[in-house]
């Protein structure tokens, strides 16, 4: 049955690339997930099922059941039907109404990313240096990292740097810049440096979560621009791109290998489960998690930061974790975040209104005579983590991403429309003129 995730979305990704007549972002969700599935084959093949890579079945209890892998299949590839509505390579003009909302947005995030320069500048070197294994079990028992130490030193510090997690959004911003001739080349170039913010800051924590995530949507906002770069920006992109990604490559290794050196499977059999465990964690779920305990703080977190004071944290977690009998801080997809904290009803109602909302919010590229915007391409990006590094878990857990999220909406409206208080003032005095 473990086959089946791996067929289906392979014949998925094979049916939207015909249909939408080349590679667009719905073809490049369903190829992840096709690629994870097979990571999860040879996960479990290999005889590599355990926790030491985060996955809680053991080889000897596994079982892949019809109908949580149908499940799996069918409400995955319902999120990703919305984006099918964006083709990207029907796009021709795009409109801008108040750009000034997005310069002053591009702005914020660079000043972001000159902040997390300024909190990281002094421990990266000592850690990239140090035992990342060491490093990695401190997080997990609760300790800060330097740049959160020294953020919490300059209070107010602290909680803008909370909100790093903007700086993702540079990377739209910057290649919709480049490919409509917007901006000076040093100002695109800060942007996609402060994309980098969270990558640079997950050094931190040992983390490789973050240079994933980066990765995954610099390839989702390159496949919603491809069509409109030209051969010189690509080549251009492509030059600048590369020692980052060698640095992020060598980094992942150095983790990979400080942490699982000594595990049974070793690093390559730890990559491989970190890459394919998405199934196989929701097939657990799926099997044993508690469904009568229901904690909703990680899919409306400003709601209970405000009205019950609950926030997902370490405490948190291991609260959960008491209720369900099993250590929930897995990957085990999006969806079966979802279904874990909200029961299998539960989550069927969130993919329903995630489904509303998508079609709702993203513009159909079907009608010639579609007026798109430039925040439309924020709008699909920031809908699109959600499938899209939903691989791996549901990113929008804490409260600084919904705000994020309310931000991003309010200056993609902004960018759609002009305002002008001068204007207005001129035309009442006119009317007040015309009046005897």
């Amino acid at each position: 049955m473990f086959l089946l995730p791996f067929i289906y979305f392979s014949f998925l990704t094979y049916y939207l690339y015909r249909r939408q007549e080349g590679f667009t972002i719905s073809v490049y969700i369903s190829a992840l997930y096709s690629f994870t599935a097979l990571c999860a084959i040879f996960t479990i093949l290999g005889g590599y099922l355990g926790e030491d890579g985060g996955i809680l079945f053991e080889n000897h209890n596994a079982e892949f059941g019809l109908l949580p892998t149908i499940f799996y299949c069918a409400i995955i590839t319902a999120t990703i039907w919305p984006f099918t509505r964006f083709n990207n390579r029907k796009i021709k003009d795009v409109e801008l109404l108040n750009p000034r909302i997005l310069d002053l947005f591009g702005v914020a995030m660079i000043l972001m990313s000159f902040l997390n320069i300024y909190l990281v500048a002094d421990s990266t070197l000592d850690i990239l240096n140090g035992d990342f294994a060491e490093l990695r079990q401190s997080v997990y028992e609760g300790e800060e990292s330097p740049a959160q130490l020294k953020a919490i030193r300059t209070f107010p510090l602290y909680y803008i740097y909370l909100f790093n997690i903007v700086t993702i959004y540079a990377l739209p911003l910057a290649i919709y810049n480049i490919t409509h001739h917007r901006c000076a080349w040093w100002f695109n170039g800060l942007l996609l440096f402060a994309s980098l913010s969270k990558p640079i800051a997950a050094v931190q924590t040992a983390d490789r979560t973050e240079i994933a995530f980066w990765g995954l949507m610099a390839l989702f906002t390159l496949v919603m621009f491809w069509h409109k770069i030209t051969t010189k920006v690509k080549i251009t992109l492509i030059a600048a791109a590369t020692p980052f990604v060698i640095a992020m490559g060598i980094y992942i290794n150095a983790v990979t290998t400080d942490r699982f050196e000594k595990s049974y499977a070793g690093p390559a059999g730890a990559l491989m489960q970190y890459v394919g465990q998405g199934y196989i964690n929701f097939c657990y779920f799926w099997e044993n998690a508690n469904t009568d305990f229901i904690a909703t703080e990680r899919e409306f977190p400003l709601y209970n930061r405000i009205f019950t004071g609950i926030i997902s944290d370490t405490e948190r977690r291991n609260v959960c974790s008491a209720e369900h009998g099993f250590f929930i801080s897995v990957f085990p997809t999006f969806i079966g975040d979802v279904m874990l904290d909200l029961t299998l009803p539960g989550m069927l109602i969130w993919i329903i209104a995630f489904i509303a909302i998508c079609y709702r919010l993203i513009p159909s590229t079907d009608d010639p005579d579609t007026t798109l915007h430039a925040g439309d391409y924020l709008i699909v990006f920031m809908l699109g983590i959600i499938p899209t590094f939903g691989i791996f878990y549901y990113r929008f857990f804490n409260f600084q991403s919904t705000i994020v999220v309310l931000s991003v909406l309010l200056v993609a409206y902004l960018s759609k429309h002009t305002f002008s208080l001068v204007e207005e003032d001129d035309n009442e005095n006119e009317n007040e003129n015309d009046n005897p």
